[in-house]
């Protein structure tokens, strides 16, 4: 979500010459992402607790900052005083895919529920997501724009050696590595990578390291490392990363394993693909949807299909080569600049019927 705000609050500054955008915040500071600009205003809205803060706190400021409309992820302010656009990233919270308490999961959804409802328009990022919202929380396809993701410029390929020396002299990493960029929800599959990694290592596939970058739990990574057995030193936690380390980690990777069972469009396999990297993916459907011809499809809680498939582009020079070649060919229909233009269309539906 951060990656989507930023970028098109950025699309939007640079195309739009009377666009102002507000941006609230419950705690911690202003991302420096975004550097800043005589027409992008912070605020900070102080609550008890994130729900006060959606349900009450963010439409008085929406109030008081005599906003036209708001665009918010996933749930909208109820009382919000001015017409809505939420973007829905994904159907998740109501397809019983991540562990949540009961209290949560029925609140969350009920929020949901009355925010696509309420809202003008509802955005999403593939066409999968489209229909998973449309099933799940019974909005008409006609109040649905799909609105898919783009990749950064920064994201593009570094020769190997370069990239490899640089990620050698800020984590450590020497060798052949897999790759996976992670916030490790079970969804994620990510004991699935590890026992496929395994797999590789007993075969004597020439491959070093399997690398997780994101946050890990502890008693997941130590799962992990239980799965991994006997390799289980193999393994390399990087925790998060800067964002401009991310295109040096992608570039230096033999091949990048995203194993998930479902998205609402899978980003980090479309900047593996920018960066010239040969990607496995879970053959989630919006994955596919956008990657079908550049990446290796394996079922995605198949660990021995999985490991076939990273031995593939691992031994065999040609195939990852032409998945190199695919992947930034098509990774290269998706900027930013068109997520925001998408969304400005939007945007002009909107004051269209004020």
């Amino acid at each position: 979500m951060r990656t989507y705000t930023v970028n098109l609050v950025r699309e939007l500054l640079r195309l739009i010459p009377d666009y102002r955008a507000w941006l609230y915040f419950h705690d911690g500071e202003p991302d420096t992402a975004l550097p800043p600009h005589d027409r992008l205003h912070w605020r900070q809205v102080r609550a008890v607790n994130g729900w006060w803060w959606t349900f009450f706190q963010v439409a008085a400021a929406l109030k008081h900052d005599k906003v036209d409309f708001f665009h918010a992820d996933y749930i909208v302010p109820p009382l919000a005083p001015c017409p809505t656009v939420v973007t829905m990233h994904d159907a998740i919270s109501a397809m019983f895919l991540e562990p949540a308490d009961f209290k949560t999961r029925v609140v969350t959804n009920a929020f949901s529920f009355l925010s696509v409802h309420r809202s003008w328009f509802v955005l999403v990022p593939s066409e999968s997501a489209k229909r998973d919202v449309v099933r799940l929380f019974r909005v008409p396809s006609s109040k649905i724009a799909v609105t898919p993701y783009g990749v950064s410029e920064r994201f593009r390929p570094i020769p190997k050696e370069e990239a490899r020396k640089e990620i050698a002299k800020r984590f450590g990493i020497e060798g052949r590595f897999v790759l996976t960029v992670n916030f490790f929800r079970p969804r994620k599959n990510a004991p699935i990578l590890a026992a496929a990694f395994r797999e590789l290592r007993r075969r004597r596939v020439a491959v070093d390291w399997l690398v997780f970058v994101g946050a890990a739990p502890e008693a997941l990574k130590q799962r992990l490392r239980q799965v991994a057995c006997e390799v289980a030193d193999r393994l390399i936690f990087t925790g998060y990363v800067p964002d401009d380390d991310l295109p040096l980690l992608y570039s230096a990777a033999e091949v990048f394993a995203f194993p998930s069972r479902y998205e609402g469009f899978g980003l980090p396999v479309l900047e593996a693909m920018a960066c010239g990297t040969p990607v496995v993916a879970g053959d989630a459907p919006a994955v596919n949807e956008f990657a079908h011809s550049a990446v290796l499809f394996v079922p995605p809680t198949d660990w021995l299909a999985l490991a076939d498939a990273l031995e593939r582009l691992l031994t065999d020079a040609e195939l990852a080569a032409d998945l190199s070649q695919r992947g930034q060919k098509l990774a290269a229909a998706f900027t930013w600049e068109r997520t925001a233009r998408l969304t400005l269309a939007v945007y002009e539906r909107v004051y269209q019927g004020l």
